[in-house]
């Protein structure tokens, strides 16, 4: 049984009770292509539905959802060079390899293009406007492969750009990370009464970011090869993990990081049943600090403080960001006296410049600066401080 220009028609092939239906699509230059796709019944009812629904998708231009589903990232990048090879140069591209790779076409929706988003500000440190330029190649390999015809309209995601004049960071108040950390504890107390019995304690994990500054990317590659110190308090970050390509030294120690270097001892020997201390050792490949589901549970734990907004249907967050701890790091260490050759160091920042981006000011550290610098100058002039 042949298949009509514009009707379609349904099908049966030798050795199965399974129906096909075919039916013409648009291809590339107005050629018109021919489809076959199995309907997984033998029922005509069925069959004449899902013919319906191609002819309609196909009068809307929309591509079967078999020929998309078999479409991945690299495809519809190819085809863009082909169309554009000036573009194989393009610096971002390796962001969205790696980003992207092997991933099915369906799967690029709008949540996980928010997701690149948050991955390249938080653990690459990209500037809005680069990722900007990441996005608008991507959107345009998308719109390469709809007019090639291998995808439709309703196939290219919506792509939610960041706005260039979005700040570099946010300053979170210590006292507002405390409602953080509490909010943390909350939803994993809800876990636990669920069922969950061992979900994540990601508190060692946002603490250490928001203490060190440390980036989220080289955080998340911490090994316990990279620990040492008598007190297991000294954590020694390759230059392999740095953005910077340069090691760091981290000391967990203060009120702050101490608790954190005492987990790491317990975790490295933990105690026997009897009370004893295993002796036994942990692989150096293996990661310290546990960072399952992170993002989710940071979004979550900001709304329980009151420091944002989480809707779990749509994944979409307000309010403080991960990244606002590398910043908040900075701010703290500043504002508790700590020299800023030191600061960089300790952070990884490569120069002064990009620690300017992070810091920050509100009214707080600004009110603060004018009394103290007020006061100086109304000391010198002989005007009694507070008069």
């Amino acid at each position: 049984m042949g298949a009509t220009r514009g009707s379609g028609s349904i099908v049966t092939r030798k050795g199965t009770s399974l129906l096909y239906i075919r039916y013409y699509v648009d291809g590339p230059n107005g050629k018109r292509i021919q489809k076959q796709e199995p309907t997984g019944s033998d029922d005509r009812a069925v069959a004449e539905k899902l013919l319906r629904e191609r002819l309609v998708d196909t009068e809307r231009g929309a591509v079967a959802p078999a020929d998309v589903n078999q479409l991945r990232y690299e495809d519809i990048r190819d085809s863009y060079f082909r169309e554009s090879p000036e573009q194989k140069t393009y610096p971002g591209l390796k962001h969205l390899d790696e980003f992207f790779a092997g991933m099915k076409i369906p799967r690029i929706s709008t949540d996980t293009l928010r997701d690149f988003i948050e991955e390249r500000r938080d653990e690459d440190e990209a500037a809005d406007p680069t990722i900007r330029r990441n996005l608008v190649a991507l959107r345009a390999m998308f719109n390469q492969a709809r007019k090639d015809g291998k995808l439709g309209q309703r196939d290219v995601p919506h792509f939610p750009m960041p706005k260039d004049s979005e700040a570099a960071g946010q300053y979170i108040e210590p006292e507002q990370f405390q409602k953080i950390l509490n909010g943390l504890d909350t939803v994993r107390a809800e876990k636990i009464e669920k069922g969950d019995k061992n979900p994540p304690d990601l508190k060692p994990f946002f603490s250490f970011m928001y203490g060190t500054g440390c980036r989220l990317g080289a955080l998340r590659k911490i090994t316990w090869g990279m620990v040492s110190g008598e007190k297991r308090d000294v954590i020694n970050l390759p230059a392999s993990i740095i953005k910077t390509k340069k090691p760091l030294m981290i000391v967990l120690d203060g009120k702050l990081l101490a608790p954190i270097a005492e987990m790491i001892r317990e975790m490295a020997h933990p105690k026997n049943s009897d009370g004893t201390i295993s002796m036994g050792g942990i692989e150096d490949s293996k990661i310290v600090f546990d960072s399952t589901n992170f993002r989710p549970e940071w979004s979550k734990a900001c709304a329980k403080a009151g420091v944002g907004t989480y809707d779990s249907k749509t994944r979409t967050r307000t309010g403080v960001r991960i990244h606002d701890c590398r910043c908040s790091a900075a701010i703290n260490l500043l504002d508790a006296g700590v020299d800023e050759g030191t600061v960089l160091k300790i952070g990884g920042w490569k120069t002064r410049a990009m620690l300017d981006r992070y810091n920050v000011q509100n009214e707080k550290r600004v009110r603060k600066a004018m009394q103290t610098g007020g006061d100086f100058v109304a000391a010198r002039m002989g005007v009694p401080v507070g008069a």
